[in-house]
């Protein structure tokens, strides 16, 4: 039988990190936060960020940590998981907001 509320539980947008070029860490907080501030206007409540894994950086993942603290401490945002492995898993952030 098929979950009628599936939907429900979806995000409604997405903002993608890959192909933005050379980000600051200024950069990355300011495009979350308008992303975040865009869907707030649009009555979203369900968002997702694509942060990678970052298995491509020499250093190891920049984006991913420094996304995942900013969430953790933005006033909009209600609680965030990393995706399901169908939903792009590890490198993914799914984002109730208030």
């Amino acid at each position: 039988m098929a979950n009628k509320y599936k939907h429900l539980s979806l995000p409604q947008a997405e903002f993608d990190f890959h192909n933005r070029g050379l980000l600051t860490q200024q950069d990355i907080l300011q495009l979350a936060d308008d992303f975040i501030i865009d869907s707030l206007e649009n009555n979203f409540s369900i968002i997702s960020f694509i942060v990678g894994r970052g298995i491509h950086s020499a250093s190891g993942p920049v984006i991913k940590p420094l996304v995942a603290d900013f969430l953790k401490n933005h006033p909009a945002v209600k609680s965030f998981s990393e995706g399901k492995f169908t939903q792009g898993g590890q490198g993914i952030f799914i984002v109730k907001l208030k």
